[in-house]
């Protein structure tokens, strides 16, 4: 449980990174019933009182359902009633939670499947307590019947009245009413107040916050939760370049491998198309990795600062910049690196900084972005970023501390890659990813893990969750690689292994 406010995002990715850590959701769900029951009973003698819940369908009529066979257990008289039908049950866990208050003789349940039922409902009146647990956070539209009609019935009677976690009716992020709303004389919120809950008080009432079994660390991995924000299905009507565009600068004259890499890697996780800028003498080689990358030369042997403006001409019709990979370490590369950087940011895009471009902007008082910037370093570029020896290894603690430092330096995100990466945002947040092998210390991954991070940021997501998902994505393929091959690897194998982990 904590006490800062997270909206109906934030809550999805924990509950799902919970599930990883091997915390079902119906586990979390007899857990929130329980802390509901809890708390009525710590504010009302509920021996002969009549109790009436209203369920929905989903998870927050499951947490109903489960409050209720608490209820009965202190000694009310309680009253289920399904808004809708059991056809409509949306949550296996609240199936499994309807099916046991089947066999329970001493609560009463029934379905109110249409508006006409739902007024004719005396229970809803008649009770001493009525509870809400009619839909949770996440509502974005207005309400529909029978739910319209339960809510309004609800506010009518003169009971006292709770909801469950969100009034039904409130945006939970907002505090938004959609068409009409639950006015609850308390709210009994899970994990977390939620932020629409602080500015709907009218429908709120006294706010109560109840812990339902979330470990904190479900909101300090990278897991499910952080990739399901990037992997919902396409539109039907979707169309070419609505998934992004991803421009990768690199390359030198001696370096080839790293952009095409990074840019394989990118079309792997879904982006529409990736275009490939690089000097003229490796132009053809990265071309022969894969049609599917659109090539084109600087023109020149290196980056240098004339080719600034023709690089801005191309970023002004893509969404992400991925600079870095194979650049070089000229003097007038990184100049011209840092201008590209700086312009990227001002032009509001999206970036992603790895390899050669991480060393060309050091100590170049650059500053960025943390909702839109990445930057990638292992523990020896970021030592570099920071002009400070570190030596080849950090205990876990010192390798946050040292990234959030960063983060907070550049404003930007920071993904550090190591045995267990760590991810930073300037305010303080952090999230740490266990998936990957020692195998993955091949050649490359950096470039793959830079592609993936280009990618996802390409969806519209704000960096620090792209980060999150990229981490686990990268060291998930790399898994899935090594369990086919073992310690005999390449960046290649984890490029194809990219799907798979998406999945």
């Amino acid at each position: 449980m904590q006490n800062s406010p997270l909206t109906s995002k934030e809550m999805r990715v924990i509950e799902l990174n919970a599930q990883w850590l091997g915390i079902e959701l119906g586990m979390l769900m007899q857990q929130a019933g329980r802390e509901v029951a809890r708390v009525i009973e710590m504010n009302t003698d509920l021996d002969k009182k009549d109790v009436t819940i209203l369920c929905g369908g989903g998870g927050n009529g499951g947490d109903g359902m489960v409050a209720a066979r608490y209820l009965h257990e202190a000694g009310a008289r309680v009253e289920v009633f399904l808004v809708g039908s059991i056809e409509n049950i949306s949550s296996p866990d609240t199936s499994f939670n309807w099916a046991i208050l089947e066999n329970l003789y001493g609560i009463q349940i029934a379905e109110l499947e249409t508006e006409k039922a739902v007024k004719s409902c005396k229970a809803i009146l008649d009770a001493d307590i009525v509870i809400d647990a009619i839909l949770g956070f996440g509502l974005k539209s207005k309400l529909r019947e029978p739910i319209l009609t339960a809510v309004k019935m609800f506010n009518k009677s003169e009971a006292t009245k709770y909801s469950v976690d969100v009034p039904t009716g409130i945006d939970s992020d907002t505090g938004v009413v959609h068409g009409a709303a639950v006015q609850a004389d308390a709210t009994i919120t899970l994990h977390a107040p939620k932020p629409g809950l602080l500015k709907a008080k009218e429908c709120v009432g006294d706010l109560f916050v109840v812990a339902i079994g979330i470990p904190p660390e479900a909101e300090h991995i990278c897991g499910p939760g952080d990739l399901y924000l990037f992997n919902r299905p396409r539109r039907p009507d979707s169309h070419k370049g609505d998934s992004g565009h991803v421009l990768v600068l690199g390359g030198s004259d001696l370096y080839s491998g790293a952009p095409a890499l990074t840019g394989m890697a990118a079309l792997r996780t879904g982006a529409d198309l990736v275009s490939i800028i690089a000097p003229d003498p490796v132009v053809s080689a990265i071309r022969s990795y894969s049609p599917n990358l659109m090539v084109r030369s600087l023109g020149t042997q290196i980056l240098l600062p004339e080719c600034v403006n023709h690089v801005l001409d191309v970023v002004k019709g893509i969404d992400v910049v991925a600079l870095g990979p194979g650049l070089g370490l000229d003097p007038l590369t990184s100049s011209a690196a840092i201008t590209i950087a700086q312009d990227v940011v001002e032009l509001g895009k999206r970036l992603v900084i790895d390899a050669d471009g991480l060393k060309s902007i050091t100590g170049s008082g650059l500053t960025l972005d943390p909702e839109k910037c990445v930057l990638t370093p292992h523990l020896g570029e970021l030592s570099i970023l920071m002009d400070q020896a570190s030596g080849t290894t950090l205990a876990l603690d010192e390798r946050v501390e040292l990234s959030m430092k960063a983060a907070t330096t550049y404003n930007s995100v920071i993904l550090l890659k190591g045995g267990v990466d760590v991810v930073t945002h300037p305010d303080g947040r952090y999230k740490l990813n266990h998936t990957g092998v020692p195998a993955m210390t091949v050649g490359g991954t950096g470039d793959v893990l830079t592609g993936i991070v280009a990618a996802l940021l390409a969806r519209g997501e704000d960096a620090f969750h792209a980060a999150a998902a990229a981490a686990f994505v990268s060291g998930l393929a790399g898994e899935f690689a090594h369990d086919e091959l073992g310690d005999h690897i390449l960046a290649t194998d984890c490029i194809d292994m990219i799907p798979e982990a998406m999945e």
